[in-house]
């Protein structure tokens, strides 16, 4: 499984705190999002429908947690001007990524095919499968410059 990076912090990021579901495994490093159809007061892994980005998780939660089978809060990183390292999940990155919007693939990679939501601002092209950006969707916090 991939990892999303913050290869630039921001002066602004921050480390907030959320409730996890119980007994559900999370890598670290992964990006979360609120419960969008709130059925409980837990973040869900994003996915390629997000339309809020909480953060990424800062540590892993895995079975062998004493608190796995809890709803306990979790330390997540909210950086709404840091530059993320995504892998590439869906298609082949290129040049003409840069300076354009992309969505998410799922919590931890990116599909640089598709723009309906765009969640990512690409900053810098790296590979065919890793780019560089800035979220765009973060929870309560849309830099105006970013968005259309």
């Amino acid at each position: 499984m991939a990892i999303v990076k913050n290869v630039r912090p921001s002066a602004v990021q921050s480390v907030t705190y959320f409730a996890k579901p119980a007994s559900t495994a999370f890598s670290a490093k992964t990006l979360v999002s609120p419960n969008e159809d709130a059925t409980s007061n837990t973040f869900v892994a994003a996915s390629a429908t997000t339309q809020s980005i909480l953060g990424a998780l800062k540590k892993a939660v895995v079975s062998t947690d004493s608190d796995y089978a809890s709803e306990t809060e979790m330390s997540i990183l909210h950086d709404p001007f840091g530059i993320f390292e995504f892998a590439v999940g869906t298609g082949t990155a290129d040049i003409n990524d840069e300076q354009g919007f992309i969505d998410l693939k799922d919590a931890d990679e990116v599909d640089v095919e598709a723009s309906a939501l765009d969640t990512v601002f690409v900053t810098n092209f790296v590979s065919g499968t890793v780019v560089r950006g800035v979220i765009t969707l973060w929870y309560n916090w849309n830099p105006p410059q970013m968005r259309a």
